[in-house]
């Protein structure tokens, strides 16, 4: 048994959309972050090499459930219309090593999946019971309000009707 336990948060959604669509949102993500989720989401910027090129690097804001969050970190693996990973840099890589965005067709509709990994110690699972699941629930809302958003933008959805195409 080792001194760590993975967990894994997953949202996905269908959109009305081609791949395509949902990959050029994230290629421009730099313009579209703070449309992405405005309450939240504050700032995304290519530091280092170009828009979704593995090994280039990048540094966001944002507040999630009125924590300040700055995630810098590198572009892992970028596969055109399929998937995109992004990995941390310390010390949030730490406890999250991973951000995954999938893209997966599904005849004339598209399944966005989001993934955040989570790797917490067996001493901390212990001693700050429940900790871990608020930081993992937190997320959650996050996540899935992250997929409304973006099948909001790219359906041209008003946020008022968006549950009603969900």
């Amino acid at each position: 048994m080792g001194m760590f336990k993975t967990f894994v948060v997953e949202s996905s959604i269908e959109i009305n959309a081609g791949p395509e669509k949902i990959w050029d949102f994230f290629y421009k993500i730099e313009s579209n972050y703070k449309d992405w989720y405005p309450e939240e989401h504050h700032y995304f910027k290519w530091t280092k090499g170009k828009a979704l090129e593995p090994g280039s690097k990048f540094d966001s804001l944002e507040i999630v459930d009125g924590h300040k969050t700055r995630i810098k970190g590198v572009c892992q693996e970028a596969v055109k219309n399929s998937r995109i990973g992004l990995k941390p840099s310390w010390p949030v890589s730490f406890m999250c090593p991973k951000l995954e965005w999938l893209i997966v067709p599904q005849n004339d509709k598209t399944t966005f999946t989001a993934k955040t990994y989570y790797k917490f110690g067996r001493l901390f699972l212990t001693l700050k019971k429940g900790a871990a699941q608020e930081i993992m629930n937190i997320t959650q809302i996050h996540m899935n309000r992250e997929g409304e958003n973006l099948k909001r933008l790219l359906e041209n959805i008003e946020p008022e009707n968006l549950s009603k195409t969900s």
